[in-house]
């Protein structure tokens, strides 16, 4: 996994994961800790859309801790073809898959990003 920073691109997501199979995905990371809202710039929204629309693996997974609880805390993963639905209905969006926060099964989350 490589830690993306980038003046250049806007809307770059914050992560590169390169598999052993030989595939990469990239991966925006969000906190949801007041409200269902995800904030998604419209920089990142058109990356996610482009990247979609040429069959190229993008995903959003949001930490989401209702009522800032963190125990009651899970991981929303969703697909960068989601996006528009996800700024619009926030995590009341149906996810690709979800953990919880605290039994997160990280061997389940890759197979996910290799399979979705």
């Amino acid at each position: 996994m490589s830690r993306l920073e980038s003046r250049v691109g806007l809307g770059i997501p914050d992560v590169l994961i390169g598999f052993k199979e030989g595939q990469f995905v990239m991966l925006e990371l969000k906190v949801v800790s007041r409200g269902k809202q995800v904030r998604l710039s419209p920089h990142q929204i058109a990356f996610h859309l482009r990247h979609a629309d040429h069959g190229c693996p993008t995903f959003i997974l949001v930490h989401h801790i209702p009522r800032g609880v963190v125990t009651e805390s899970m991981l929303l993963l969703y697909g960068g073809d989601q996006v528009i639905e996800l700024a619009k209905l926030g995590v009341d969006l149906q996810p690709i898959d979800q953990w919880s926060w605290t039994g997160a099964m990280w061997e389940m989350i890759r197979f996910r990003l290799l399979t979705a």
